[in-house]
């Protein structure tokens, strides 16, 4: 297997801040939580709205950075949506109030949005099939370092400032991407699309988007993955600092062994997906994830009261979003070299509108023990599955793969 370049190892990087930008977001400030409940006078399920109220705006605004970035280009609608989370993040550090923090937490996900979704395109504009599955693992591979380390920054943060200093941080984060964009990223998309953004036009090419089985397929299987994976993010804090007693510096080592998962599963999809096929990848995830899931809630009904049981068998999960998320994404997006933009942003919007629903369920159902969140992630693991027997069998009569649109890394300088 071809090794990525010096250069195509630099793209990554890059594109993984991107990507990252969201979950570096969310996951910094994880371990004040429950601290935050106090500092507010406010309800367990009032603190999740500030999760869901992120998810909410990551998946609007999806709708509309996509097509904005068919017709005007990738780089200048990034560093729109670059320079809208920093001023949102820093704007959360004054927050009086949980309703004004929910508010302003919304605002920081429609910039937070532009990351994942342009970093998409710009992987589509340069390969498409397995090789751009291949991209997107290797860059999933360094992204999930960033959710590794992000909560035991927090949970120091929290200690020694409070949680108006995990905004700040997030905010120079979002400084250090802008120049990074600056700096390192060329223009990706050669061709801009001048009717993109055109209601007519822009309707044709989602109703295109949502008559395609394959599309709806691969789709469905990186939402109901990446459901899972949100559901453990807004349930963990409580789960593990509420139920089993871990501190808030300690919480983001339980929280770092998962996202080891996400990287491994990353890692092995890199490896594997040129050799075996993208469809079979997310088949050979969707059933890691099912299994996880079950062994999860077992050991809730079994009585097993301690963090690992919660913790390990979602390594393994989290292992599964590794194979299924990059690889149903490269899936959905190959058909569509002419409207990328589009596709990634309907991808975004259905997989962030399902996890905000998720988010919104287990703040309401948490009872005080492990059983609600775990019964979560165990059926977001089974549907998983349930989508990927037909969606990967359409996938590989399609035979998704085709050739490169540009064999040079979009590096400035280049």
């Amino acid at each position: 297997m071809r090794k990525l370049t010096p250069d195509s190892r630099a793209l990554v990087i890059v594109l993984a801040l991107f990507t990252s930008i969201g979950a570096l977001a969310t996951d910094t400030y994880l371990p004040s939580l429950p601290a935050m409940e106090q500092v507010f006078s406010a309800s367990t399920a009032e603190i999740q709205l500030t999760l869901s109220a992120f998810m909410l705006g990551l998946a609007v605004s999806q709708l509309f950075y996509g097509p904005m970035s068919d017709r005007f280009g990738r780089k200048p609608v990034m560093f729109g949506g670059l320079a809208i989370f920093v001023a949102a993040s820093f704007a959360c550090t004054i927050a009086q109030s949980v309703e004004m923090l929910i508010g302003l937490r919304f605002f920081q996900a429609v910039g937070a949005s532009a990351g994942p979704v342009l970093a998409r395109a710009i992987a589509r504009d340069l390969h498409g099939g397995d090789k751009a599955a291949r991209m997107l693992s290797a860059m999933g591979s360094v992204m999930g370092l960033v959710p590794a380390i992000a909560p035991i920054i927090g949970g120091y943060l929290e200690i020694w400032w409070g949680w108006h200093a995990s905004f700040l941080f997030v905010g120079l984060i979002g400084i250090v991407a802008i120049a990074a964009l600056v700096l390192k990223i060329a223009e990706s998309l050669h061709s801009p699309d001048p009717e993109a953004l055109q209601p007519l036009h822009l309707a044709k090419n989602f109703r295109s988007l949502l008559r395609d089985r394959i599309y709806l397929g691969y789709m469905a299987c990186g939402c109901f993955s990446f459901a899972g994976l949100f559901a453990f993010i807004s349930g963990s804090s409580f789960v593990l600092q509420g139920v089993f007693g871990v501190a808030a510096e300690n919480f983001g080592l339980y929280f770092a062994l998962v996202c080891l998962g996400y990287v491994a599963g990353t890692q092995i999809a890199t490896r594997l997906t040129m050799r075996v096929g993208l469809a079979r990848m997310v088949w050979f995830g969707a059933l890691l994830a099912a299994a996880s899931g079950i062994v999860m809630v077992g050991l809730a009904l079994g009585g097993v009261d301690r963090p690992m049981a919660v913790v390990g068998p979602h390594i393994f999960f989290m292992a599964s979003v590794g194979m299924v998320l990059p690889q149903s994404i490269a899936g959905a997006l190959t058909p569509f070299p002419h409207m990328a933009g589009a596709a990634s942003s309907l991808f975004g919007f259905v997989q962030m509108s399902c996890a905000a629903l998720v988010g919104a369920l287990v703040g309401r159902s948490f009872d005080g023990t492990q059983l609600p969140l775990t019964l979560i992630i165990c059926g977001c693991g089974l549907l998983t599955l349930v989508i990927a027997v037909p969606a990967t069998q359409k996938g590989r009569r399609a035979s998704p793969a085709e050739p490169d649109q540009a064999t040079v890394p979009s590096i400035a300088g280049d």
